[in-house]
């Protein structure tokens, strides 16, 4: 049936109708009761047609139907003149059949002697993002992630660039947020006019920018990136100040059919690698060779599609940890082993630092945690006060919801929560001090404990130790190997154990390899051992059959 178009042509809709992808435009004609729907609502919400007579059956029968009287009501009232407007948030189901959460905002426009009164306005679809960075107009990581699936599968030798700003915290602090918004968009055009039209760029998550490159050679893109430093360092204008931007950079090259998030990750090691290792210099990812570079790329993707289903691959050992007085069994570090076809069993070096970076590390972590209490509660019944050591990673300690799964965890498997230490590794450091104390001491409030990893290897461990309440050390194993002879070492291993002694704090030993190591090392206020003197990482039947 052929509807009447009255009031609802024109180019002003058109153009209209085109400047989002998620945000849909409608106009109807209250005398006729058709509506025009922009053509991107009849694709993304499988609207029958442009225009629909009587639309809002339809529409209602879309909205979820807890939000549908709720819609109804408030039609009612416009269309009985008792409101000129509608702004309400629902869920609706588009052309897929799963429900997005959408915003319409509509209003009566009042008619006139030559035109009707029309209702328009538009719904938002919350489900879908835009891919434009509001502050610096620049391409958002939802366009990166575009940008990657449009060239997967090209010949080309495609590069990523990642640049993180160090030091963006403290203008913030210093300047203020509206100052921070304005930072950011005179870094994204430093960044667009020293790079130029050869380089796609996007504003990634909080302060860093990804940089796509299409055949460029290292040389090439070190001679680029020595040049924004240099730029960065003479500082940005914003407003009537200029500011200077310290920055890091990780770079990653890939071809062929790669995984994006691969990709990503790969680029975000690069550049932790840059911030906190290498001085802010450039850090090429695995750059030795291309093809060692996409075989790691496809070690990545393999390993994450083992997460998602169902952590295939993955599996636990146990290491124990030994009382220094009595050289008695008093612990174990839970530690994690990947092992599948075709790339046999991978040292968990190669694959843990890459995983860290990526999303799913978070439920790998939940993971570790519930399937090591699982297998360690074997050993309780003989040995009730063992304490089981489980590292606990950067983006597990950031993720405000890791105490709740700790929670839950603990309540699944039923195992005591003060049989259970967690380790801090290196990168937890670099938390909010704050933040990271206030997480620690909700969780010790359950009866957990908590230890320093790598204690020595990281220049803010002092300060963190002074900070937040840790029950152990793990004194990095760097200050033990060679302790017999290497006195500088000595005198910072008495030090160190001194001065947890003072403060209630255990000091754990570790990479322990022979008995002259441990002899040696009885003169210092110790309380447990770790190392290959005692045993090397084991499975836990084998755990059990040694010390149960």
């Amino acid at each position: 049936m052929e509807v009447n178009k009255a009031g609802l042509t024109g180019r002003l809709f058109d153009g209209f109708a085109q400047t989002s992808r998620r945000r849909y435009i409608f106009l109807s004609n209250i005398e006729t009761g058709v509506t025009r729907w922009c053509q991107n609502a009849v694709e993304a919400l499988g609207l029958p047609d442009e225009y629909m007579l009587d639309c809002e059956v339809f529409w209602a029968s879309l909205i979820h139907q807890d939000d549908r009287e709720m819609f109804l009501s408030d039609m009612a009232q416009v269309k009985s003149g008792k409101k000129n407007y509608h702004n309400l948030e629902y869920r609706i189901k588009n052309a897929q059949g799963e429900y997005v959460i959408c915003t319409c905002r509509g209003v009566v426009l009042e008619g006139t002697e030559t035109e009707p009164p029309l209702f328009m306005g538009t719904v938002t679809n919350h489900g879908i993002a835009d891919n434009v960075d509001a502050t610096t107009n620049l391409y958002n990581i939802h366009g990166f992630w575009r940008y990657l699936r449009e060239v997967k599968g090209s010949d080309n030798l495609y590069t990523t660039l990642l640049i993180g700003v160090n030091n963006f915290a403290d203008i913030n602090g210093v300047y203020g947020y509206d100052f921070g918004d304005k930072a950011l968009r005179a870094i994204g055009s430093l960044l667009t006019s020293v790079l130029g039209k050869q380089v796609q760029i996007f504003r990634m998550d909080g302060v860093r920018f990804a940089c796509c490159f299409v055949d460029i050679s290292e040389k090439k893109l070190m001679r680029l990136y020595t040049q924004l430093k240099e730029e960065f360092a003479k500082g940005i204008l914003v407003g009537e100040g200029r500011i200077v931007i310290n920055i890091s950079g990780g770079a990653v090259q890939f071809t062929g059919d790669f995984d994006e998030y691969a990709v990503q990750n790969g680029a975000r090691y690069a550049l932790q690698q840059s911030k906190y290792e290498m001085g802010s210099e450039l850090v090429l990812f695995n750059n030795e060779r291309l093809e060692d570079n996409q075989n790691t790329l496809e070690l990545i993707e393999h390993i994450r599609n083992c997460i998602i289903d169902d952590f295939k691959g993955f599996y636990l050992t146990f290491q124990p940890i030994m009382s220094a007085d009595t050289e008695t069994v008093i612990g174990a570090e839970a530690l994690l082993r990947w092992k599948c076809e075709p790339f046999g069993e991978v040292p968990p070096g190669r694959f843990i630092p890459w995983l860290e970076n990526d999303p799913s590390f978070f439920e790998l972590g939940n993971w570790i945690l519930k399937t090591a209490m699982t297998e360690a509660k074997a050993l309780l019944e003989k040995h009730p006060d063992f304490v089981l050591n489980v590292n606990v990673a950067y983006p597990q300690m950031a993720r405000h919801n890791f105490r709740n799964s700790v929670r839950e965890i603990l309540a699944q498997t039923g195992y005591p929560p003060q049989n259970l230490c967690l380790e801090l590794t290196e990168r937890c450091r670099h938390l909010e001090v704050g933040y990271l104390r206030r997480e620690i001491e909700r969780l010790k409030e359950l009866g957990i404990h908590f230890a320093m990893d790598d204690f020595g290897t990281g220049f803010s461990s002092l300060d963190l130790l002074a900070a937040i309440p840790v029950d152990t050390l793990k004194i990095d194993r760097g200050f033990v190997r060679d302790i017999e002879t290497n006195t500088a070492n000595q005198h910072i291993v008495k030090a160190v154990t001194g001065c947890a002694q003072d403060m209630g704090v255990h000091v754990c030993l570790e990479g322990l390899e022979d008995r002259k190591m441990i002899n040696f090392t009885k003169q210092y206020h110790v309380y447990s051992y770790q190392g290959y003197y005692f045993s090397k990482p084991i499975v836990m039947d084998e755990f059990v059959d040694k010390y149960n």
